[in-house]
Protein backbone atom coordinates (compact mmCIF):
# COMPACT_ATOMS: atom_id res chain seq x y z
CA UNK A 1 0.00 0.00 0.00
CA UNK A 2 1.28 3.49 -0.86
CA UNK A 3 2.20 6.04 1.76
CA UNK A 4 -0.96 8.03 1.09
CA UNK A 5 -3.08 4.90 1.37
CA UNK A 6 -1.46 3.95 4.67
CA UNK A 7 -1.91 7.41 6.10
CA UNK A 8 -5.48 7.69 4.88
CA UNK A 9 -6.28 4.32 6.42
CA UNK A 10 -4.65 5.35 9.68
CA UNK A 11 -6.80 8.49 9.98
CA UNK A 12 -10.04 7.03 8.59
CA UNK A 13 -11.38 6.03 12.00
CA UNK A 14 -10.94 9.56 13.30
CA UNK A 15 -12.50 11.02 10.15
CA UNK A 16 -15.65 8.97 10.76
CA UNK A 17 -15.73 9.99 14.41
CA UNK A 18 -15.50 13.73 13.79
CA UNK A 19 -18.24 13.24 11.18
CA UNK A 20 -20.43 11.87 13.99
CA UNK A 21 -19.42 14.86 16.08
CA UNK A 22 -20.38 17.14 13.21
CA UNK A 23 -23.86 15.61 13.24
CA UNK A 24 -24.20 16.61 16.89
CA UNK A 25 -22.94 20.12 16.16
CA UNK A 26 -25.65 20.24 13.51
CA UNK A 27 -28.16 19.06 16.13
CA UNK A 28 -27.21 22.05 18.28
CA UNK A 29 -27.48 24.50 15.39
CA UNK A 30 -30.35 23.30 13.25
CA UNK A 31 -32.74 21.70 15.70
CA UNK A 32 -34.69 24.91 15.23
CA UNK A 33 -38.17 23.47 15.30
CA UNK A 34 -38.11 21.36 18.44
CA UNK A 35 -41.71 22.37 18.93
CA UNK A 36 -42.43 20.09 16.00
CA UNK A 37 -41.37 17.04 17.99
CA UNK A 38 -43.27 15.28 20.73
CA UNK A 39 -39.90 15.22 22.51
CA UNK A 40 -40.11 18.97 23.11
CA UNK A 41 -43.67 19.14 24.39
CA UNK A 42 -43.69 20.12 28.05
CA UNK A 43 -39.99 20.84 28.56
CA UNK A 44 -38.98 24.20 29.95
CA UNK A 45 -36.83 26.76 28.17
CA UNK A 46 -33.95 25.96 30.53
CA UNK A 47 -34.22 22.26 29.68
CA UNK A 48 -34.27 23.18 26.01
CA UNK A 49 -31.11 25.25 26.45
CA UNK A 50 -29.28 22.52 28.31
CA UNK A 51 -30.19 19.97 25.65
CA UNK A 52 -28.37 22.18 23.14
CA UNK A 53 -25.41 22.93 25.41
CA UNK A 54 -24.98 19.37 26.71
CA UNK A 55 -22.84 18.25 23.76
CA UNK A 56 -20.39 21.13 24.18
CA UNK A 57 -20.33 20.48 27.92
CA UNK A 58 -19.16 16.94 27.21
CA UNK A 59 -16.53 18.15 24.75
CA UNK A 60 -15.10 20.68 27.18
CA UNK A 61 -15.06 18.24 30.09
CA UNK A 62 -13.19 15.50 28.23
CA UNK A 63 -10.70 17.99 26.78
CA UNK A 64 -9.83 19.14 30.29
CA UNK A 65 -9.26 15.53 31.35
CA UNK A 66 -7.11 14.85 28.30
CA UNK A 67 -4.77 17.75 29.03
CA UNK A 68 -3.08 15.52 31.61
CA UNK A 69 -4.07 12.03 30.44
CA UNK A 70 -3.58 12.09 26.65
CA UNK A 71 -0.13 10.50 26.81
CA UNK A 72 -1.28 7.66 29.05
CA UNK A 73 -2.96 5.78 26.20
CA UNK A 74 -2.10 5.07 22.58
CA UNK A 75 -3.85 6.73 19.66
CA UNK A 76 -5.61 3.45 18.86
CA UNK A 77 -7.09 3.18 22.36
CA UNK A 78 -8.26 6.79 22.38
CA UNK A 79 -10.02 6.36 19.04
CA UNK A 80 -11.63 3.11 20.16
CA UNK A 81 -12.80 4.87 23.32
CA UNK A 82 -14.27 7.68 21.22
CA UNK A 83 -16.04 5.07 19.07
CA UNK A 84 -17.49 3.46 22.19
CA UNK A 85 -18.91 6.76 23.42
CA UNK A 86 -20.56 7.43 20.07
CA UNK A 87 -21.88 3.87 19.98
CA UNK A 88 -23.60 4.42 23.33
CA UNK A 89 -25.11 7.62 22.03
CA UNK A 90 -26.36 5.91 18.88
CA UNK A 91 -27.95 3.06 20.84
CA UNK A 92 -29.86 5.34 23.19
CA UNK A 93 -30.91 7.75 20.45
CA UNK A 94 -32.30 4.84 18.47
CA UNK A 95 -34.01 3.12 21.39
CA UNK A 96 -35.24 6.21 23.29
CA UNK A 97 -35.50 9.10 20.82
CA UNK A 98 -38.29 10.90 22.72
CA UNK A 99 -36.72 10.64 26.16
CA UNK A 100 -35.34 13.98 27.34
CA UNK A 101 -32.95 12.68 30.05
CA UNK A 102 -31.55 10.09 27.63
CA UNK A 103 -31.08 12.78 24.98
CA UNK A 104 -29.16 15.08 27.30
CA UNK A 105 -27.08 12.35 28.95
CA UNK A 106 -26.02 10.69 25.73
CA UNK A 107 -25.31 14.00 24.02
CA UNK A 108 -22.84 14.64 26.83
CA UNK A 109 -21.38 11.19 26.12
CA UNK A 110 -21.24 12.03 22.41
CA UNK A 111 -19.38 15.19 23.42
CA UNK A 112 -16.80 12.95 25.10
CA UNK A 113 -16.41 11.07 21.83
CA UNK A 114 -16.06 14.18 19.71
CA UNK A 115 -13.66 15.89 22.10
CA UNK A 116 -11.38 12.86 22.07
CA UNK A 117 -11.53 12.51 18.29
CA UNK A 118 -10.93 16.20 17.56
CA UNK A 119 -7.95 16.49 19.91
CA UNK A 120 -6.39 13.18 18.91
CA UNK A 121 -6.81 13.78 15.17
CA UNK A 122 -5.50 17.34 15.31
CA UNK A 123 -2.31 16.03 16.88
CA UNK A 124 -2.10 12.70 15.06
CA UNK A 125 -2.40 13.96 11.49
CA UNK A 126 0.17 16.67 12.15
CA UNK A 127 2.63 14.03 13.36
CA UNK A 128 2.16 11.17 10.90
CA UNK A 129 1.30 12.79 7.58
CA UNK A 130 3.90 13.26 4.88
CA UNK A 131 4.62 16.91 4.24
CA UNK A 132 2.83 16.84 0.88
CA UNK A 133 -0.32 15.30 2.39
CA UNK A 134 -0.61 16.99 5.79
CA UNK A 135 -2.68 19.95 4.60
CA UNK A 136 -5.01 17.75 2.57
CA UNK A 137 -5.64 15.28 5.40
CA UNK A 138 -6.38 18.05 7.89
CA UNK A 139 -8.73 19.66 5.36
CA UNK A 140 -10.41 16.27 4.93
CA UNK A 141 -11.01 16.21 8.68
CA UNK A 142 -12.55 19.70 8.53
CA UNK A 143 -14.71 18.61 5.60
CA UNK A 144 -15.88 15.59 7.58
CA UNK A 145 -17.15 17.80 10.41
CA UNK A 146 -18.94 20.02 7.90
CA UNK A 147 -20.41 16.92 6.24
CA UNK A 148 -21.86 15.83 9.58
CA UNK A 149 -23.45 19.25 10.07
CA UNK A 150 -24.88 19.13 6.54
CA UNK A 151 -26.33 15.66 7.12
CA UNK A 152 -28.17 16.78 10.22
CA UNK A 153 -29.48 19.88 8.46
CA UNK A 154 -31.24 17.49 6.07
CA UNK A 155 -32.40 15.20 8.90
CA UNK A 156 -33.83 18.17 10.78
CA UNK A 157 -35.66 19.41 7.70
CA UNK A 158 -37.48 16.14 7.02
CA UNK A 159 -38.27 15.17 10.63
CA UNK A 160 -39.58 18.39 12.19
CA UNK A 161 -42.36 20.92 11.74
CA UNK A 162 -42.72 24.45 13.03
CA UNK A 163 -45.28 23.35 15.63
CA UNK A 164 -46.21 19.95 16.98
CA UNK A 165 -49.03 18.64 14.78
CA UNK A 166 -48.17 14.97 14.51
CA UNK A 167 -45.12 12.90 15.27
CA UNK A 168 -42.99 12.44 12.12
CA UNK A 169 -42.46 9.00 10.65
CA UNK A 170 -38.98 9.00 12.17
CA UNK A 171 -37.76 11.18 15.00
CA UNK A 172 -34.61 13.20 14.31
CA UNK A 173 -32.83 11.55 17.24
CA UNK A 174 -33.66 8.09 15.92
CA UNK A 175 -32.40 8.97 12.44
CA UNK A 176 -29.22 10.30 13.99
CA UNK A 177 -28.79 7.15 16.09
CA UNK A 178 -29.28 4.89 13.07
CA UNK A 179 -26.50 6.76 11.26
CA UNK A 180 -24.10 6.96 14.21
CA UNK A 181 -24.29 3.32 15.34
CA UNK A 182 -22.78 1.68 12.23
CA UNK A 183 -20.32 4.53 11.71
CA UNK A 184 -19.01 4.30 15.26
CA UNK A 185 -18.74 0.52 14.96
CA UNK A 186 -16.83 0.91 11.70
CA UNK A 187 -14.57 3.50 13.36
CA UNK A 188 -13.88 1.08 16.22
CA UNK A 189 -12.85 -1.68 13.80
CA UNK A 190 -10.78 0.68 11.65
CA UNK A 191 -8.99 2.05 14.71
CA UNK A 192 -8.12 -1.46 15.85
CA UNK A 193 -6.81 -2.70 12.51
CA UNK A 194 -5.51 0.35 10.64
CA UNK A 195 -4.33 2.93 13.17
CA UNK A 196 -0.54 3.10 13.31
CA UNK A 197 0.96 4.86 16.30
CA UNK A 198 2.61 8.20 15.70
CA UNK A 199 6.41 7.75 15.66
CA UNK A 200 6.74 11.10 17.41
CA UNK A 201 4.44 9.89 20.21
CA UNK A 202 6.46 6.67 20.55
CA UNK A 203 9.75 8.56 20.71
CA UNK A 204 8.41 11.11 23.19
CA UNK A 205 6.52 8.83 25.57
CA UNK A 206 8.32 5.48 25.28
CA UNK A 207 11.72 6.51 23.90
CA UNK A 208 11.51 3.43 21.67
CA UNK A 209 13.38 4.30 18.48
CA UNK A 210 13.08 0.84 16.92
CA UNK A 211 9.28 0.70 17.16
CA UNK A 212 8.98 4.31 16.08
CA UNK A 213 11.05 3.63 12.97
CA UNK A 214 9.00 0.55 12.05
CA UNK A 215 5.76 2.51 12.39
CA UNK A 216 7.24 5.38 10.41
CA UNK A 217 8.15 3.10 7.50
CA UNK A 218 4.65 1.57 7.57
CA UNK A 219 3.14 5.05 7.34
CA UNK A 220 5.35 5.82 4.36
CA UNK A 221 4.37 2.55 2.68
CA UNK A 222 7.95 1.28 2.55
CA UNK A 223 9.53 -1.92 3.77
CA UNK A 224 13.11 -0.63 3.63
CA UNK A 225 14.60 2.68 4.60
CA UNK A 226 15.63 5.09 1.84
CA UNK A 227 17.75 8.21 2.01
CA UNK A 228 14.64 10.37 2.02
CA UNK A 229 12.87 8.45 4.78
CA UNK A 230 16.06 8.25 6.83
CA UNK A 231 16.40 12.02 6.67
CA UNK A 232 12.74 12.54 7.60
CA UNK A 233 12.96 10.16 10.55
CA UNK A 234 16.14 11.88 11.74
CA UNK A 235 14.20 15.17 11.66
CA UNK A 236 11.53 13.56 13.86
CA UNK A 237 14.15 12.41 16.36
CA UNK A 238 15.68 15.88 16.47
CA UNK A 239 12.24 17.42 17.02
CA UNK A 240 11.57 15.12 19.96
CA UNK A 241 15.07 15.63 21.40
CA UNK A 242 14.69 19.41 21.23
CA UNK A 243 11.21 19.16 22.69
CA UNK A 244 12.40 17.09 25.65
CA UNK A 245 14.45 20.06 26.82
CA UNK A 246 11.28 22.13 27.17
CA UNK A 247 8.62 22.21 29.85
CA UNK A 248 5.00 21.29 29.18
CA UNK A 249 3.72 24.78 29.99
CA UNK A 250 2.32 26.18 26.76
CA UNK A 251 2.95 29.90 27.38
CA UNK A 252 6.72 29.68 27.88
CA UNK A 253 9.88 29.09 25.84
CA UNK A 254 8.69 30.71 22.62
CA UNK A 255 5.39 28.85 22.48
CA UNK A 256 3.10 31.73 23.40
CA UNK A 257 3.26 33.50 20.02
CA UNK A 258 2.17 30.48 17.95
CA UNK A 259 -0.46 29.68 20.60
CA UNK A 260 -1.77 33.23 20.42
CA UNK A 261 -1.85 33.17 16.61
CA UNK A 262 -3.69 29.85 16.37
CA UNK A 263 -6.17 30.82 19.08
CA UNK A 264 -6.88 34.14 17.36
CA UNK A 265 -7.53 32.44 14.03
CA UNK A 266 -9.79 29.82 15.61
CA UNK A 267 -11.83 32.42 17.48
CA UNK A 268 -12.10 34.48 14.28
CA UNK A 269 -13.84 31.48 12.72
CA UNK A 270 -16.21 31.47 15.68
CA UNK A 271 -17.37 34.96 14.71
CA UNK A 272 -18.76 33.61 11.46
CA UNK A 273 -19.96 30.17 12.50
CA UNK A 274 -21.86 30.43 15.75
CA UNK A 275 -25.40 29.82 16.90
CA UNK A 276 -26.54 33.43 16.68
CA UNK A 277 -25.13 33.98 13.19
CA UNK A 278 -26.50 30.68 11.95
CA UNK A 279 -29.99 31.48 13.21
CA UNK A 280 -29.79 34.77 11.29
CA UNK A 281 -28.57 32.96 8.17
CA UNK A 282 -31.38 30.41 8.32
CA UNK A 283 -34.04 33.03 8.97
CA UNK A 284 -32.99 35.32 6.14
CA UNK A 285 -32.31 32.51 3.68
CA UNK A 286 -35.79 31.16 4.36
CA UNK A 287 -37.14 34.26 2.59
CA UNK A 288 -36.62 32.42 -0.69
CA UNK A 289 -39.30 29.87 0.25
CA UNK A 290 -43.00 30.12 0.95
CA UNK A 291 -43.07 28.16 4.18
CA UNK A 292 -46.15 26.64 5.76
CA UNK A 293 -46.58 24.78 9.03
CA UNK A 294 -45.65 21.46 7.43
CA UNK A 295 -43.49 22.70 4.55
CA UNK A 296 -39.87 21.47 4.60
CA UNK A 297 -37.43 24.35 4.99
CA UNK A 298 -34.65 23.85 2.46
CA UNK A 299 -32.63 26.86 3.62
CA UNK A 300 -30.37 25.03 6.15
CA UNK A 301 -29.55 22.10 3.82
CA UNK A 302 -28.84 24.40 0.87
CA UNK A 303 -26.48 26.52 2.96
CA UNK A 304 -24.65 23.59 4.54
CA UNK A 305 -24.47 21.49 1.38
CA UNK A 306 -22.96 24.51 -0.39
CA UNK A 307 -20.44 24.76 2.41
CA UNK A 308 -19.71 21.04 2.13
CA UNK A 309 -19.06 21.46 -1.59
CA UNK A 310 -16.58 24.21 -0.79
CA UNK A 311 -14.91 22.05 1.86
CA UNK A 312 -14.47 19.15 -0.56
CA UNK A 313 -12.99 21.48 -3.16
CA UNK A 314 -10.65 22.89 -0.52
CA UNK A 315 -9.01 19.46 -0.12
CA UNK A 316 -7.61 19.79 -3.63
CA UNK A 317 -6.68 23.48 -3.55
CA UNK A 318 -5.41 23.91 0.01
CA UNK A 319 -1.74 23.73 -0.99
CA UNK A 320 -1.93 25.84 -4.15
CA UNK A 321 -1.30 29.15 -2.41
CA UNK A 322 0.95 29.97 0.55
CA UNK A 323 -0.93 29.60 3.83
CA UNK A 324 -1.16 33.35 4.45
CA UNK A 325 -2.61 34.02 1.00
CA UNK A 326 -4.99 31.08 1.28
CA UNK A 327 -6.31 32.42 4.57
CA UNK A 328 -6.24 36.01 3.33
CA UNK A 329 -8.12 35.14 0.14
CA UNK A 330 -10.75 33.26 2.14
CA UNK A 331 -11.21 35.88 4.86
CA UNK A 332 -11.30 38.76 2.36
CA UNK A 333 -14.19 37.30 0.39
CA UNK A 334 -16.00 35.98 3.47
CA UNK A 335 -15.72 39.30 5.30
CA UNK A 336 -16.61 41.34 2.21
CA UNK A 337 -19.79 39.43 1.45
CA UNK A 338 -20.78 39.43 5.12
CA UNK A 339 -20.12 43.17 5.39
CA UNK A 340 -22.04 43.81 2.18
CA UNK A 341 -25.02 41.91 3.49
CA UNK A 342 -24.98 43.82 6.77
CA UNK A 343 -24.94 47.13 4.90
CA UNK A 344 -27.79 46.00 2.64
CA UNK A 345 -29.83 44.98 5.70
CA UNK A 346 -29.15 48.32 7.37
CA UNK A 347 -30.05 50.49 4.37
CA UNK A 348 -32.97 48.69 2.74
CA UNK A 349 -36.46 48.05 4.07
CA UNK A 350 -37.08 45.37 1.45
CA UNK A 351 -34.77 42.70 0.10
CA UNK A 352 -35.18 40.68 -3.05
CA UNK A 353 -35.54 37.01 -2.03
CA UNK A 354 -32.35 35.99 -3.87
CA UNK A 355 -30.04 38.46 -2.09
CA UNK A 356 -29.63 36.74 1.33
CA UNK A 357 -29.04 33.27 -0.19
CA UNK A 358 -26.51 34.59 -2.70
CA UNK A 359 -24.47 36.56 -0.16
CA UNK A 360 -24.61 33.94 2.58
CA UNK A 361 -23.86 30.97 0.32
CA UNK A 362 -20.93 32.81 -1.24
CA UNK A 363 -19.52 33.68 2.17
CA UNK A 364 -20.13 30.12 3.41
CA UNK A 365 -18.22 28.61 0.51
CA UNK A 366 -15.28 31.00 0.75
CA UNK A 367 -14.86 30.39 4.48
CA UNK A 368 -14.08 26.74 3.69
CA UNK A 369 -11.27 27.64 1.28
CA UNK A 370 -8.94 28.98 3.94
CA UNK A 371 -10.32 30.26 7.23
CA UNK A 372 -11.44 26.85 8.46
CA UNK A 373 -8.71 24.52 7.14
CA UNK A 374 -5.71 26.83 7.60
CA UNK A 375 -6.48 27.40 11.28
CA UNK A 376 -6.80 23.63 11.80
CA UNK A 377 -3.58 22.97 9.87
CA UNK A 378 -1.66 25.45 12.00
CA UNK A 379 -3.20 23.94 15.13
CA UNK A 380 -1.86 20.53 14.12
CA UNK A 381 1.70 21.64 13.40
CA UNK A 382 2.45 24.74 15.49
CA UNK A 383 3.65 23.24 18.76
CA UNK A 384 6.61 21.13 19.94
CA UNK A 385 5.58 17.58 20.92
CA UNK A 386 6.06 18.09 24.65
CA UNK A 387 3.84 21.19 24.66
CA UNK A 388 1.40 19.95 22.07
CA UNK A 389 -1.26 18.28 24.21
CA UNK A 390 -1.77 21.24 26.51
CA UNK A 391 -1.54 23.76 23.66
CA UNK A 392 -3.99 22.04 21.30
CA UNK A 393 -6.41 21.13 24.10
CA UNK A 394 -6.38 24.71 25.41
CA UNK A 395 -7.21 26.12 21.98
CA UNK A 396 -10.03 23.63 21.48
CA UNK A 397 -11.41 24.28 24.97
CA UNK A 398 -11.52 28.01 24.19
CA UNK A 399 -13.25 27.28 20.88
CA UNK A 400 -15.98 25.06 22.31
CA UNK A 401 -16.50 27.22 25.39
CA UNK A 402 -16.81 30.13 22.96
CA UNK A 403 -19.68 28.31 21.26
CA UNK A 404 -21.35 27.84 24.64
CA UNK A 405 -20.95 31.53 25.49
CA UNK A 406 -22.57 32.55 22.19
CA UNK A 407 -25.49 30.18 22.88
CA UNK A 408 -25.99 31.64 26.35
CA UNK A 409 -25.85 35.22 25.05
CA UNK A 410 -28.32 34.40 22.28
CA UNK A 411 -30.78 32.87 24.71
CA UNK A 412 -30.63 35.88 27.03
CA UNK A 413 -30.40 38.77 24.56
CA UNK A 414 -33.36 39.16 22.19
CA UNK A 415 -32.41 39.06 18.51
CA UNK A 416 -34.08 41.33 15.97
CA UNK A 417 -33.37 42.67 12.51
CA UNK A 418 -31.35 45.59 13.85
CA UNK A 419 -29.11 43.40 15.99
CA UNK A 420 -28.70 41.05 13.02
CA UNK A 421 -27.32 43.68 10.69
CA UNK A 422 -25.18 45.22 13.43
CA UNK A 423 -23.47 41.94 14.28
CA UNK A 424 -23.19 41.06 10.59
CA UNK A 425 -21.37 44.34 9.88
CA UNK A 426 -19.17 44.02 12.97
CA UNK A 427 -18.29 40.37 12.35
CA UNK A 428 -17.65 41.03 8.65
CA UNK A 429 -15.37 43.93 9.52
CA UNK A 430 -13.45 41.90 12.09
CA UNK A 431 -12.98 39.06 9.62
CA UNK A 432 -11.56 41.53 7.10
CA UNK A 433 -9.09 42.72 9.74
CA UNK A 434 -8.06 39.09 10.21
CA UNK A 435 -6.94 39.16 6.59
CA UNK A 436 -4.24 41.65 7.56
CA UNK A 437 -3.26 39.45 10.48
CA UNK A 438 -2.93 36.50 8.13
CA UNK A 439 -0.78 38.37 5.62
CA UNK A 440 1.54 39.58 8.36
CA UNK A 441 1.84 36.58 10.65
CA UNK A 442 0.91 33.24 9.08
CA UNK A 443 4.01 31.36 7.88
CA UNK A 444 3.94 29.14 4.82
CA UNK A 445 4.23 25.65 6.26
CA UNK A 446 3.38 23.81 3.06
CA UNK A 447 5.71 20.90 2.29
CA UNK A 448 7.59 21.22 5.56
CA UNK A 449 8.49 18.52 8.06
CA UNK A 450 6.96 18.75 11.55
CA UNK A 451 10.25 20.13 12.89
CA UNK A 452 10.46 22.79 10.19
CA UNK A 453 6.84 23.79 10.80
CA UNK A 454 7.42 24.18 14.55
CA UNK A 455 10.50 26.30 13.90
CA UNK A 456 8.67 28.53 11.43
CA UNK A 457 5.72 29.02 13.79
CA UNK A 458 7.96 29.93 16.72
CA UNK A 459 9.63 32.69 14.69
CA UNK A 460 6.36 34.47 13.84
Amino acid sequence: MSGLGRQLGAVLSGILLVFCGGIHIGWSIFHLYMGGNKWAVGITIDEYRFAILSFFTGVGFILIIMTFSKEWLSTRIWLMMSSFFFMLNGIFFTAMPNDYPATVATRIIAGFGHGIAHLVMSMYIGEIASKQYRGKLITLMVGSIIAGIAVFSVISMVTTNVIYIMEPAMHANMALGIIIMPLSLAAFVLAFFLTIESPIHTLLVKNDESTAQKDFLKLRGQALETTETAQEFTEMKLLVAESNMLSKIFVTEGNFKPFQLVLTLKLANLLYFNFSMNIAKMTLMSMMFDLGLTTPNWAPPILMLSKLGGALLAIFIIDILPRRFQYGFSSTFTGTFLLAFGIVLATHDYLEPWIPPFLYITAEVFVTFGMLPVSEILLSEAFPPKKKVLSVASVLICEYVGHMVVYIIYFNVPSNLQSTYIKTIVFGGVILLKCLLALLLIPDTRNTTPREAVQMMSKH
